[in-house]
């Protein structure tokens, strides 16, 4: 198991910790989580300790979450930036497949809207065209993102 497997649960309880657990700095944040439950420094330890937590350990988790929060801004240390600056040049590199892969999703979306168009409509089952276009819309969109960046805005 992965910290990101538990950083749902964590983000719960410890808003700050739990949005720092999966990124690049989520090391440091579950041993800061782990060291609060007194158990291991791993996700299993730490999910166990979580689910059976009593409340004065809900209240210095919360207490480690707020202090975690504030040596974060003496630091200066912004968790988006952070895991941007970990896939900013993910559209870099030099490998072809991205580009055939996108090129493949936009020709297949195409093509099925050009199919369905031209075919009568009662040949055409409406829960099979939704489920489809569905799909390959949302693939479709992921490609865009990808190529051209989706928004993101860090939460304050």
């Amino acid at each position: 198991m992965k910290w990101d497997a538990i950083k749902g649960l964590v983000g719960a309880v410890a808003p700050t910790i739990g949005s720092a657990i999966g990124g690049p700095v989520g090391a440091g944040a579950g041993k800061i989580l782990a060291q609060v439950l007194g158990v291991p420094a791993e996700p299993q330890a730490v999910q166990k300790a979580l689910s059976e937590a009593s409340p004065e350990q809900l209240a210095e988790i919360k207490k480690a979450d707020l202090a975690y929060k504030t040596r974060l801004a003496e630091l200066e240390v912004d968790i988006f930036e952070l895991e941007t600056a970990d896939i900013q040049d993910a559209r870099k590199n030099g490998d072809w497949t991205p580009k055939v892969l996108a090129l493949l999703a936009f020709l297949f979306f195409g093509g099925y809207v050009t199919l369905v168009t031209v075919q009568p409509p009662d040949a055409n089952s409406e829960a099979v065209i939704n489920l489809v276009l569905g799909y390959l819309g949302g693939v479709v969109s992921a490609v865009v993102s990808f190529y051209f960046g989706a928004s993101h805005k860090a939460e304050k």
